[in-house]
């Protein structure tokens, strides 16, 4: 038996396995060992095509009739929003479906493996649309989402159940800071570990300033030089249809060289043409060239850093370990930046693109579950908290249902108001929210002056709260579903 998980990235994807019996963990990586790509490209014949071969081609055929191009596809999803693919409206879920189905498609045919379910991880900002319309995308590629896991707590059990991960068990009481910068953004959890459940205590961000960024970055200086040493007029020059992709491809694989060694060169034939004569470039970059052009990014990122754990309430040296994941984390310049934070307390992850797919097997093959990271209820009247689930509670459709019957104390209005909240060492969290429901302003003899309410609490299989209400006399009630509840992973492990 076997457990999967999807890390669907909005730059890179990966797909992982655990096998249940021995808890070893491996990537499906594409035909070129890495992680596929993101991409899907449309072409007027009805094909599609994703992964590797669609960013190859991707600056090539972009501006020519009969190609469409998306990328980053993630960042659309639960916003309701529709694209026109030969002019036809196709939505977010439709598109990042054909992800999914290029996914399962090389689990089979590459590795011989059926996926027809999965854990799929999510960033902790993903609300209760956007978790809905991934599943679709998965359900409608033939793969059934079992649960959702937020991508740090992912990357955390991943590190784990590695070969110096020690055990799950063994942070308890520990707050854990995961700093993940890959191709598309810059993603920061601050993590406490309490009564044996992850939960989020902060996060920080930076969008769109990551590895994709950086790759541009090194292509505009490269392109720069060029213009210098040859002294082509910028007006009469352009890049080669042909060897768009090319140089963009050199100069990702540039970078991630200049990870490794000090110096490299970026080297593309037949890659300019100006004036009907064609030119190769052939450009020399270092370490400190790629460490200048990022010195914005750096730092900014590390302003990131610095405010998560403010808002966690804890200083530096109360963070206990530091991950750092994401291909975009193992530039030198940033590891030793954040080396200067928190010193021995950082790993160094070497599976930093895969860590967050294995950790989601690992979730899938040993049952973890997410839970309540708060208190949820309703406020009453008399400001006193009627706690509905606790935190903790397993995050399931068939365990977070319940049926109570409150009373409205004032009904001169012809409404009862409902006033939910999450709470957290006996504080309200989140800003309320508030259901009305019609009640009558005259109540019959038998209800002497109180009219019950009976409120109806159902949690979907996306993670959404459903809270349902209507009053005794009232043929009409209300509903309000909650889609930005915050939520942990019960990481108490099972017995072998």
């Amino acid at each position: 038996m076997r457990g999967f998980g999807i890390d669907f990235g909005t730059t890179n994807s990966v797909v992982a396995t655990c096998d249940k019996s021995t808890r070893r963990v491996s990537s499906l990586m594409d035909a070129n060992g890495r992680p596929h790509p993101s991409v899907v490209w449309y072409r007027a014949d009805g094909h599609v095509t994703v992964g590797r071969q669609a960013k190859s081609n991707l600056n090539s055929y972009a501006d020519e009739a009969g190609n469409v191009f998306f990328t980053s596809i993630k960042r659309q999803l639960g916003k309701g929003k529709a694209f026109r693919v030969f002019g036809q409206p196709r939505t977010a879920p439709e598109i990042a479906k054909d992800i999914f189905v290029h996914l399962r498609t090389q689990a089979s045919q590459q590795y011989n493996l059926e996926m027809d379910a999965a854990t799929v991880t999510i960033p902790i900002y993903f609300d209760g649309k956007s978790r809905r319309e991934l599943r679709e995308a998965a359900d409608q590629a033939g793969i059934f989402i079992k649960t959702f896991v937020h991508e740090p707590f992912a990357a955390v059990v991943g590190y784990c159940f590695g070969a110096d991960g020690g055990r799950l068990n063994d942070l308890e009481g520990r707050n854990i800071l995961v700093f993940d910068w890959g191709g598309g953004t810059l993603d920061i959890t601050v993590a406490g570990i309490e009564s044996g459940r992850m939960v989020q205590l902060s996060r920080g961000n930076l969008n769109e300033r990551a590895g994709d960024s950086f790759d541009h970055k090194l292509q505009q200086l490269t392109f720069s030089r060029f213009l210098d040493k040859t002294s082509v007029s910028p007006l009469d020059v352009r890049i080669a249809l042909s060897a768009k992709d090319r140089y963009f491809a050199e100069c990702e694989r540039a970078k991630i060289s200049l990870s490794v060694i000090d110096a490299e060169r970026v080297e593309v034939a037949q890659a300019v043409n100006s004036d009907h004569t064609m030119y190769d470039i052939d450009e020399s970059l270092t370490r400190d060239d790629l460490e200048s052009l990022i010195k914005i990014d750096v730092k900014d990122a590390l302003a990131q850093v610095d405010g998560a754990i403010e808002e966690a309430r804890l200083t530096n040296r109360e963070i206990d370990l530091v991950l750092l994941i994401g291909g975009s984390s193992l530039i030198p310049v940033i590891q030793s930046q954040m080396a200067d934070r928190f010193g021995a307390r950082i790993v160094h992850v070497p599976n930093a693109d895969t860590i967050i797919a294995e950790g989601a097997a690992l979730v899938d093959s040993l049952g973890m579950q997410p839970v309540l990271a708060r208190s949820i209820g309703v406020r009453l009247s008399d400001e006193s908290f009627y706690e509905v689930f606790a935190a903790g509670t397993v995050a399931k459709p068939e365990v977070c249902q319940k049926t109570i019957n409150f009373f409205c104390v004032d009904n001169r209005d012809g409404e009862a108001k409902i006033v939910l909240v999450e709470r957290r060492d006996q504080l309200d969290i989140t800003e309320p929210q508030v259901l009305s429901v019609p009640v009558s302003r005259d109540l019959p003899k038998r209800y002497s002056s109180h009219e019950r309410v009976v409120v109806d609490f159902r949690m979907d299989q996306d993670l959404v709260l459903h809270v349902t209400a209507k009053g005794a006399t009232q043929s009409k009630g209300g509903t309000i579903a909650i889609h930005d509840l915050l939520f942990g992973l019960n990481i108490e492990e099972p017995e072998r």
